[in-house]
């Protein structure tokens, strides 16, 4: 079964792991109503430590991005730095 964080991050879990997943604020997906994660939400957990590390290659030790944290933590990293370049 698939469920989606507020975040927008989609994982796949078995049906077992749904009561954990739902206390901790993930939501079941309809599976008929499921569109193919878009973004970040759509990468590997590697990957997504791989983008801040490139991104952190030119930052000071003050403005690094934490590379630390489950994918929900690295998606919302992204997401926030994107945010911050666009203001």
């Amino acid at each position: 079964m698939r469920y989606r964080y507020s975040n927008g991050a989609v994982v796949d879990a078995p049906e077992e792991k749904a009561e954990s997943l739902r206390r901790v604020g993930f939501s079941p997906i309809d599976e008929s109503e499921v569109a193919e994660a878009e973004g970040y939400a759509a990468m590997k957990v590697a990957d997504l430590k791989a983008e801040i590390e490139s991104r952190n290659e030119d930052r000071d030790e003050e403005s690094l991005l934490s590379a630390e944290g489950k994918k929900a933590d690295l998606v919302a990293t992204l997401e926030a730095d994107d945010a911050s370049k666009s203001e």
